[in-house]
This record gives structure tokens, sequence and C-alpha cells, in this order.
């Protein structure tokens, strides 16, 4: 059937959902100053004193009637920005006292005023007041800069100590129930094996000495016998045994069969081709949600009909779970539920990619998609 698209997504790797970066053009302001910025504060001197003189020679020719404060303010700035507030002065300095000459050779200088000199310390206490507000600016962003890096740092140990911590717990949790389906296998099991057998040879001698109360003890030994069979089934399902020895498709069998008791479903395995073995740990994390989308699907979305494919085409590994149940959207969302996120989880962990969508007319689509590469048992 046909699916809309994906609602949950996670992933690492090339697999992940990634965002879209929009390429904007640079002006051509901007590709300059990171141009400077690059450069070495000696090539910055160069060029600004270069640019200096250029505007000191126009305002020589052209005459004090032409004011030339913006372009001597450009060549400062610039020191200023890229070689820092000391440099700045300096280029201040040079500059002002380059406008001064050119004004006293251009004829403001004629006569016993001191005009030309106020101008020029006015001028050049215009250059300072820039340059010290572009090296506040410069200062501000570096310390911004450096408080973003520090942040970032922190976040992202942050994220790997999480992470660390998430997987540990899982590991705990898988390992608890590893221990948990053995101890129902080894003891409980057999504890209750020994008592149905028990049971059986009361009521084999109760009806040999008829007595009536041998149909009591034939149906707790059936009840026993019934005990046995779920704590067996439970004890599969928290240790998949068959995974270890005989691979994810049999382990998967097995659990089709187990849930098809357990819920009154139809619950099948389809395998289109044969499937690599598998490392352990992907093995775990793919049986594990397997096992989760067939409970959500018959626990939770009623679906009468699940079917679990699994498949190995053009290097990649491909573990589907399809049910005609009511579909996730109509399915009461559980706030205190962790099964989609440990799904999700579970998927992230092996660097898998993890899906899940709608189904038409209905039902859902969970499936775990996985390089074979990292799949295969090395």
């Amino acid at each position: 059937m046909s699916s809309t698209p994906s609602i949950t997504r996670s992933g690492t790797g090339q697999a992940a959902a990634k965002s879209t970066v929009i390429d904007r053009p640079m002006p051509g302001l901007m590709r300059s100053l990171r141009w400077l910025e690059d450069r070495s504060p000696v090539v910055v001197w160069v060029l600004a004193a270069a640019l200096i003189a250029v505007i000191g020679i126009f305002s020589w020719v052209s005459g004090p009637e032409l004011s030339g404060s913006l372009l001597y303010l450009i060549p400062v700035l610039l020191v200023g920005h890229v070689a820092g507030f000391r440099s700045g002065v300096i280029a201040a300095l040079l500059a002002a006292s380059i406008w001064f000459t050119a004004d006293m050779n251009g004829g403001t200088g004629q006569g016993p005023t001191f005009t030309p000199y106020w101008n020029a310390l006015m001028r050049f206490g215009t250059f300072l007041v820039a340059v010290g507000l572009v090296a506040a600016t410069r200062s501000l962003n570096a310390q911004l800069e450096e408080r973003v890096k520090e942040r970032t740092a922190a976040l992202e140990a942050q994220i790997v100590e999480n992470r660390e911590l998430e997987k540990s717990i899982l590991d705990i949790s898988d390992r608890e129930q590893v221990r948990i389906g053995q101890d129902l296998h080894d003891s409980l099991c057999q504890q209750l094996v020994s008592v149905a057998f028990s049971a059986n040879m009361l009521q084999e001698r109760l009806e040999k000495e008829g007595v009536s109360a041998n149909q009591d003890a034939a149906r707790i030994a059936d009840l026993i016998d019934d005990s046995i069979n779920q704590a067996r089934n439970l004890a599969r399902g928290l240790y998949p045994v068959r995974l270890e020895t005989e691979g994810l498709e049999l382990a998967l069998r097995e659990l089709a069969a187990t849930m098809s008791r357990r819920f009154q479903v139809s619950c099948t395995v389809e395998c289109s081709g044969p499937v690599p073995p598998c490392q352990h740990a992907v093995g775990i994390h793919f049986y594990r949600i397997a096992q989760e989308a067939v409970v959500n699907a018959a626990k939770h979305a009623r679906a009468q009909h699940v079917t679990l494919s699994l498949a190995a085409t053009r290097g990649q590994v491909k573990l589907n779970i399809d049910d005609d149940g009511e579909g996730i959207i109509r399915v009461p969302r559980n706030p205190d539920g962790m099964g989609l996120r440990i799904m999700a989880y579970r998927a992230r962990m092996i660097g898998a990619d993890f899906q899940i969508a709608h189904r038409l007319p209905r039902g859902t689509s969970v499936s775990c998609e996985l390089e074979e590469v990292a799949f295969s048992a090395a």
C-alpha cells in the first residue's frame, strides 16, 4: 500500500535528516573586509599607508575647498579594525598629519592664525573616537565569539554525556531483560515443570484409586502446563535465544508466533531473500524495534494483521512492520509513553534510518534501514 510522508525520522551519518543551508551572495564590502581580516597586520598597514598617501596627494591637489574627512577615515578604521587600537591611533596620527600638511600647502596656513592647528587637532580627535569605537566593537565581538565557543563546547560535552548515559541505561535495561528471561527459563519454568509432573502423578494415582478428585488434579495439571507455556513465551520475549544461535530472521519468526498467541492477531514474517548475519548489538536493536512496533499495533492501534518484512537489497538491510490498525494519528497519545522514542533512539544508536508513516487506507508502517556493512557481523 502507499504511504504518506514520514512523521518521525532519526539517524546518523548520511541517513540522518539534514537541514538545508541557503547560500546567499556576500556583499562586496563584506568580502573585502573578510579578505583584509585574513591578511597580516603588516599587509594591512602597507595598504592603509598607501591609501592615506593617495588621499593626501588628492587633498594637496584639490585644495582645502574639498573636504577629505571620510576618505581619511576609511584607512584609519581599517587599521583599527584589523590591527587593533594602538595601530589605529598611529594611523589616525599619520592621516591627521598628512591632511594638515596638505592644507598648509594649499594656503590655509597663511597668516598668524591657529585655525589649521585647531582643525588638525579636531580631526585627530575624531579619528581617535572612531578608532576607539571600532576597537571596542571588535573586542566585544571577540568576547561574544569566545563565549559562544565556550557555550557550544559545553553543550556538545553535555550532549555526549547524555548520549552515553542513555546508552548505558538502555544497555542496563537489555541486560536486565536477558537476566530475567534466563531466570524465568532456568528457574521458574523448571520449577513449574516439576509441579506439573507431580500433579500428573497425583491425578494418575487418584484415578487408579477411584477417587473423584482426580478431575480436579487434572485441571490443576492443565493450568500448570498453561503457566509453563506463558512463562516460556515471556522468557523468549525477554531473552531472544534464537537471535544468538540462529540469526535475526528466525528470531523474528519466533517473535511473530509469540505475539500471535499473546494478542490473538495474525502476525507473519516475510523474507524475500538471504539476509547476512548481523552483529549482536544490531540484531538486538532490530529485534526490540520489531517487538515494540508489534505490541503498539496490537495493543494500542487494535490491528488484526501485522507483517514483518526483512530484506537485504542494494547494500541496505531493511526491516518493515506494517499493520492494518487505526493509524498513529487516531491512536490517543500517551504522555508517559516511551515506545516511539525508544524505537527512534535504538535506530539512532546503530546509525540506522528510522521512519514511521501512515498507510492508506488505514494502518501504520514502521521501517528501520541500515547499511549492510554496518549490519553484518565482522
